[in-house]
């Protein structure tokens, strides 16, 4: 089969410009990593490619910058534009004993309940009592957290920009180690690591889910993801028996088709423990040396599948995926599970304080409490999810408040739980609101357990498993149309002749110019100074 080679190097014109001292260079390069606007970069990048700058003193400029000094330690709080044009806050811990001279690591830290509708107002008193705050100051990491709400979750395009920007202007102010960035989170923040890990694995060392599910992000968000995405980064997961939302006997299983399909996975089950981080006291020291023992590394061997051509890892991106059907050898590790948990299907509002009962009409209430003495405060819906839970089908509205479940008053959010514990899946209810001050009354059946698949599919994806060594890139592809490779210095001898051999065949040989724009473009995009890019090669495969 005939193999096209589309290879893009940017010649540059010899100009009698005198040699740019280090003093200038640093000043220019200074000046282009500030925040500007693409015109401006794109002016300083051309006036920067003009003088007499060889790629070693690029690189070496970028590698060795220099960061102020500053003085803010402890918690702070930070805002970013994101792509939605909404200004969200984040917080970053810096430790006491951060050095601007010395590369620090640094830990993404996501929280729970990213679908609230609100951000969370008082975050900086929960920093406080984080317990990875101790493994900060211990092990000398500055933690980001980002927060998410709905509209900006972990699983959607506006929350997953919101991180990697976040990330990203910390290294611009922060002396970051790019070969130490880790993530992290519990429940919901477990499920957006697991996400991240599979769709965007070039910016971490590593991902550590605590008490999450690797399936959420990719139905919630409808994001195809894949297993066998996790070769390229260790994970470090915990799960507990007695979590009611994702519990380790589920969870386990889904490990194993993850090892099946090649995943670096460290899987650990803690028992006697529900949806808690009661087991954070053992389990930090234990973190901590996972984060010590797996910087990240160049890594010459990958596989990765996307049905997203705008998705990299590491070195290599697939830019065109075909439909003409997988390869023989292609395998997808996915799964067909059952959800047979009872489940109403509602948000509950954190911050609701309760009805006010001075201004409910008491004969209305002792119609359906014998005593008339139902103290609430009442559990009220912040938003109805789904349009199969038991909350849309029997007509429940975001704002009612719900006062009673079949004989049981419901006062607190436990009282609901409790409820919950006695019903399986098609059982009857009746369901007790209040909803503008009128009292209405539900009556429905817990949907039935569905079947559905672990990871959505539906758009073809394209696949390619490899490595590099002593110059050769061998691959093999599944549905890929075109590839590109990006090269380091660190990866090839670029003084030799790079060979690409796809599916047998060797589709490129040639030698590789570096080009000072190339660099300088991508170093911006990624702001990571270990894994600096002088060019690439793309190849059309027909």
């Amino acid at each position: 089969m005939f193999k096209r080679v589309i290879f893009s190097v940017l010649i540059l014109l010899l100009v009698t410009n005198a040699k740019i001292s280090a003093a200038d260079l640093a000043a220019d390069l200074n000046e282009l990593f500030k925040p500007n606007d693409q015109a401006r970069q794109e002016a300083l990048i051309a006036d920067i490619v003009k003088r007499d700058v060889t790629i070693d003193e690029l690189i070496k400029e970028i590698k060795n910058m220099e960061f102020k000094k500053g003085t803010a330690r402890g918690v702070r709080q930070a805002k970013n534009t994101c792509i939605d044009g909404i200004e969200r806050s984040y917080y970053l811990y810096i430790p006491k004993n951060y050095d601007h001279r010395k590369k620090t690591p640094l830990l993404v830290y996501l929280h729970g309940g990213v679908s609230r509708k609100d951000l969370i107002t008082d975050f900086g008193e929960y920093i406080k009592e984080n317990p990875f705050v101790k493994v900060a100051e211990q092990q000398g990491y500055i933690l980001l957290f980002p927060l998410g709400q709905s509209g900006a979750t972990w699983w959607d395009s506006v929350g997953i920009a919101n991180v990697l920007q976040q990330i990203r202007k910390t290294k611009e102010e922060y002396n970051i180690d790019d070969d130490r960035v880790f993530m992290t989170g519990f429940s919901d923040g477990a499920s957006g690591s697991f996400l991240f890990a599979m769709t965007y694995p070039s910016y971490f060392a590593g991902f550590l889910p605590l008490n999450g599910h690797p399936g959420v992000g990719s139905e919630a968000g409808e994001i195809q993801t894949y297993f066998v995405n996790l070769f390229n980064r260790p994970l470090y997961v915990v799960n507990t028996d007695e979590d009611d939302l994702y519990p380790a006997y589920e969870i386990k299983e889904m490990m194993a088709l993850a090892h099946e399909s090649g995943a670096d996975i460290f899987y650990r089950i803690y028992t006697g423990i529900g949806h808690d981080f009661d087991y954070a006291d053992r389990e930090m020291p234990l973190i901590a040396k996972f984060m010590e023992n797996n910087p990240r590394r160049l890594n010459p061997a990958i596989k990765w599948e996307t049905a997203y051509p705008d998705l990299e890892c590491m070195w290599l991106r697939i830019d065109v995926i075909t439909a003409q059907g997988h390869a023989r050898w292609y395998k997808d590790h996915n799964m067909e599970l059952v959800d047979d948990r009872v489940m109403f299907g509602f948000y509950p509002d954190d911050e609701y304080d309760g009805i006010d009962l001075d201004r409910v009409d008491k004969k209305l209430l002792q119609q359906f409490f014998a005593k008339g003495d139902y103290q609430g405060p009442g559990v009220r819906v912040d938003k109805v999810i789904g349009d199969s839970t038991l909350c849309a089908i029997i007509g429940m509205k975001d704002g009612d408040v719900i006062l009673k479940l079949g004989n049981t008053p419901i006062n607190t959010i436990e009282d609901l739980y409790v409820y919950k514990e006695g019903k399986q899946c098609g059982d009857s209810t009746e369901v007790l609101v209040l909803r503008k001050g009128e009292v209405l009354v539900f009556k429905g059946r817990f949907p039935e357990p569905t079947k559905y698949d672990l990871f959505t599919r539906g758009e073809p994806s394209g696949r390619i498993e490899g490595y590099f060594s002593g110059n050769t890139f061998s691959l093999k592809t599944s549905q890929v149309g075109m590839l590109t490779i990006k090269i380091n210095p660190d990866m090839v001898q670029l003084d030799q002749n790079v060979i690409v051999i796809a599916n047998g065949v060797t589709v490129f040989d040639d030698k590789i110019s570096p080009d000072p724009g190339y660099l300088l473009n991508d170093y911006l995009k990624n702001r990571d100074r270990e894994r600096l890019y002088v060019n690439e090669i793309t190849i059309r495969l027909e």
